[in-house]
């Protein structure tokens, strides 16, 4: 800690509450070394991007809070709205908050909202009550320069929630509704491995593809797991993003993590909804589309027709977006297609 005053990002009136630990992590990896928050923060070099004096940052479970604070300083939101339900953390911001209201007025504008971070109301409420202003809608051709989201997502039961914060940029709903609004997500490694990987990879699944069609993504930093860096990763995604290394020291709980930028891309779910129920069953099993054909409808065999080899040949872990386009635009021109109902349809959204 001896350099962390000249660390450009570092409030140094928050100093004694980082120098201590938590007592428990409570099911989250958390960064504690200020030089790896600095590191994360020069890698996402997004301080050019914003207007310090109408942002706002939503922060889900912010936890021991030092990446927080850091993005706090190194921003200067008009608001950062932390939402986290842990009675211990709630109550160290609240010290933290009262530390600076004492020390600098508390121009960190932080606020700590006792609610459900998982819950999608939790949201809704923060302009319902006045907590933030209404956020401006803005085209979706460039990035929403008033509105940013920060979450740890590193437990064990997360991956779900992270999928469906992935949907909402298909859907352009939640507070993917006001445009192209950045989401900046501390997650499991394994769920990054799966979700980032490109067409090909092994680990590749449906959430991954929908991530590749939905939004423009980076792996910005990666935990220190094994001897061997990035091992379990698709390589194409390291050497395209070169995400920072973060030594397995720095973190709180354990390095099993990685911490990536999601934003609403190109496509929406309008780009491929006629073939949205048949996901699932593209991805629960290792058959190349035309062996899978015959097995999802009743003469879907037409669709050979309309479909180049090249996809046809393909297992759904090496579709691209633009096969899986390619498909749905088919499926659109088959004149006899079923019902929902009369195809195979697994459900609900997962992490598959």
């Amino acid at each position: 800690m001896s350099q962390v005053a000249s660390l450009r990002s570092y409030n140094p009136v928050l100093k004694r509450f980082f120098d201590k630990l938590p007592r428990f992590s409570y099911g989250k990896s958390q960064l504690k070394n200020p030089e790896s928050c600095q590191l994360v923060l020069d890698k996402l070099n997004i301080k050019s991007q914003y207007n310090s004096s109408k942002l706002d940052i939503i922060d889900a479970t912010p936890g021991f809070g030092l990446f927080s604070t850091m993005l706090n300083q190194e921003l200067r939101p008009r608001n950062h709205i932390l939402i986290d339900r842990n009675d211990e953390t709630v109550k160290s911001w609240h010290k933290k908050i009262q530390s600076l209201e004492h020390s600098t007025g508390n121009i960190e504008n932080f606020k700590i909202i006792d609610r459900d971070p998982f819950a999608w109301g939790t949201y809704s409420r923060l302009y319902e009550k006045d907590i933030l202003p209404p956020t401006n809608y803005k085209p979706y051709d460039k990035l929403h320069d008033e509105l940013l989201v920060l979450a740890n997502w590193t437990g064990t039961k997360d991956e779900s929630t992270i999928a469906q914060w992935i949907k909402c940029c298909s859907h352009r709903n939640w507070l993917m509704k006001y445009g192209k609004v950045r989401m900046i997500l501390f997650i499991p490694s394994a769920t990054a491995m799966k979700f980032l990987s490109e067409p090909g990879f092994k680990k590749r699944n449906r959430t991954a593809l929908k991530r590749d069609l939905y939004t423009d993504s980076r792996l910005i930093a990666i935990g220190e797991e094994s001897e061997v860096i990035g091992q379990g990763y698709d390589p194409r995604v390291l050497v395209r993003d070169q995400p920072v290394v973060i030594e397995k020291s720095s973190f709180i709980r354990n390095s099993e993590v990685a911490i990536v930028e999601l934003l609403p891309g190109r496509y929406t779910s309008d780009a491929i909804s006629s073939i949205e129920h048949l996901l699932s069953a593209f991805f629960v099993t290792n058959y190349t589309l035309r062996e899978q054909l015959p097995k999802l409808a009743a003469g879907a065999e037409y669709l050979r027709k309309l479909l180049p080899d090249e996809v046809l040949d393909k297992k759904a872990f090496e579709f691209s977006t633009g096969d899986i386009i390619a498909i749905a635009d088919a499926y659109e021109k088959w004149p006899f297609k079923p019902t929902i109902e009369e195809t195979f349809d697994v459900g609900e959204e997962e992490s598959h």
